[in-house]
């Protein structure tokens, strides 16, 4: 089930960046990119493997690069304001504040605090701000526009809001078969309790700046099990390494063959 729920997530990514993109793209093909995107990520910071490869699949297919930024952007955009609100929903239905059991550890604390100080140097220097601004800017200008079209058209509403909140729930419940597969027979495992820790432990991971939020990743969801769940730590470790292999590490071998045969045709 497990295994299943992790090749959800990637058919999930796929639908999403079908949804967003305002031309037609083939449905194997951008499957192959999400793959390639998961062979990148392993050498680039959480989130920007993936970016950059959608942006250049979109522009090859024909988009113009502006165009191409603010669909990509749109989907982030999405998966953001699906996320918090998920996030707030299960926290509450499980009755638990995560953000009170759970202490991210230090280096994770620092690269926030880091992250925290140098936004507010380009804010509180124009002329930084400014430059940061006008290079931003161009690419931001077609996020809104480009979200107002997709509201209009019903199949893209289907794939691209669907898609997201089909991969979050794909993601939530590969971490949770994946605690079962390690949990004693008849151990009681509340869905929207993983759900809470699988959002705010990814979204602590984000802040970290290793391929993936790798090590930071683990740290909060290992933490989040043991202090959200209630399993013990030898159930949430094998369990969160398994989440790992199938949505991280696994992934990486096709991802491989599909970036090289995307380079080898021009596609990405």
């Amino acid at each position: 089930a497990a295994v299943a729920a992790s090749v959800v997530c990637t058919v999930s990514a796929a639908m999403i960046l079908i949804g967003f993109v305002p031309v037609p793209l083939p449905w194997w093909r951008t499957l192959m990119v999400q793959y390639a995107g998961s062979f990148v990520r392993i050498a680039a910071p959480a989130g920007l493997g993936s970016i950059a490869v959608n942006t250049r699949f979109v522009a090859k297919a024909g988009v113009p690069t502006s165009l191409a930024l603010s669909a990509v952007g749109l989907s982030q955009l999405v998966g953001f304001l699906v996320h918090v609100p998920l996030l707030l929903v299960c926290a509450y239905l499980t009755g638990t504040s995560y953000w009170t059991r759970f202490t991210p550890s230090p280096t994770v604390v620092v690269i926030s605090i880091a992250g925290t100080v140098v936004v507010g140097v380009v804010l509180l220097l124009p002329r930084l701000r400014h430059a940061i601004a006008d290079r931003v800017r161009p690419y931001l200008r077609g996020v809104l526009p480009r979200l107002l079209d997709t509201l209009q058209s019903p199949s893209s509403l289907v794939l691209g809001f669907g898609g997201t909140l089909l991969l979050t729930v794909a993601f939530v419940l590969c971490l949770h078969f994946s605690v079962l597969a390690f949990a004693a027979p008849g151990t009681e495992v509340s869905p929207a309790a993983v759900a809470v820790v699988f959002l705010a432990g990814n979204a602590i991971g984000s802040a970290a700046p290793t391929p993936g939020g790798l090590g930071a990743v683990e740290a909060a969801l290992i933490g989040g099990l043991t202090a959200v769940v209630g399993v013990s730590a030898a159930v949430a470790l094998p369990a969160v390494l398994l989440f790992r292999l199938l949505t991280f590490w696994l992934p990486v071998l096709p991802g491989w063959a599909a970036f090289s045969h995307l380079q080898r045709r021009e596609l990405i």
